[in-house]
């Protein structure tokens, strides 16, 4: 099966955003009211498409964040879709012209927008959605997510060879992708955007990649033994 562009797959998702839009948010309408929100329409797909065009590796965290604030009221009409659209636009334009002046490879200007509406610290169970949180994870009893202001550290000084610092809570871990999925309710990709992380921010510490890379190859994981191919052929 031939695999399709990530572009291709964004602008489905971008699709699929905006008919939930007009779906939920489209009472019956007067003949202006239809004509306006067309508009409305196109400025916002031009918007997202042209913020996927400049973040192609966030695209997918900014439709989930614009998802996460329709699931809470906060986009709750095609107005208030428009607007947090043109605020994520504004602020992610911003983060872009900070980088070039900075030489920063991080983009922390997003995840500040994606804690815009969030609680601090608040547990996140019950249906109580808590924005930055990835509702794409499982839910689960006990979650919570920290203030984006109050780290347990400074990302910079959360990185060991053995370990790795979660921001939320402060525990340390081999492996943090299981431990931010039922704790804090994030996916990796969430977790990095909330915290203003770059794309490549490791989600195991070095010693389990290298073992975890040590038992693929005892056990051939990744190899293609040719001699071994077909049936094996028994001998009367």
């Amino acid at each position: 099966m031939t695999s399709q562009p990530a572009s291709t797959f964004i602008e489905k998702g971008i699709g699929r955003l905006l008919s939930r839009f007009q779906q939920e948010f489209s009472p019956s309408q007067t003949l202006s009211d239809i004509v306006g929100q067309a508009e409305r329409l196109r400025g916002m797909t031009e918007t997202l498409l042209g913020l996927s065009h400049h973040y192609p590796d966030r695209a997918g965290a900014v439709l989930n964040v614009l998802s996460g604030l329709a699931d809470v009221g906060i986009i709750h009409d095609m107005a208030s879709a428009a607007d947090e659209i043109a605020i994520i636009a504004r602020k992610m334009e911003a983060g872009l012209a900070s980088e070039k002046r900075e030489g920063s490879h991080s983009f922390a200007g997003f995840s500040a927008l994606a804690a815009q509406h969030e609680g601090h610290g608040v547990n996140g169970f019950g249906g109580h959605f808590v924005q930055g949180m990835s509702p794409e994870v499982k839910e689960k009893p006990g979650q919570w997510i920290a203030s984006r202001d109050e780290p347990y550290c400074a990302p910079e000084e959360s990185i060991f060879s053995d370990e790795i610092i979660c921001l939320h809570c402060g525990g340390a871990f081999s492996m943090l992708k299981r431990h931010i999925e039922r704790q804090h309710r994030q996916s990796p990709d969430g977790y990095r955007v909330y915290w203003g992380l770059s794309p490549d921010y490791p989600m195991a510490c070095e010693s389990y990649s290298a073992m975890k890379k040590l038992e693929a190859s005892r056990t051939g994981l990744g190899h293609y033994d040719r001699k071994k191919k077909g049936r094996s052929r028994i001998k009367a």
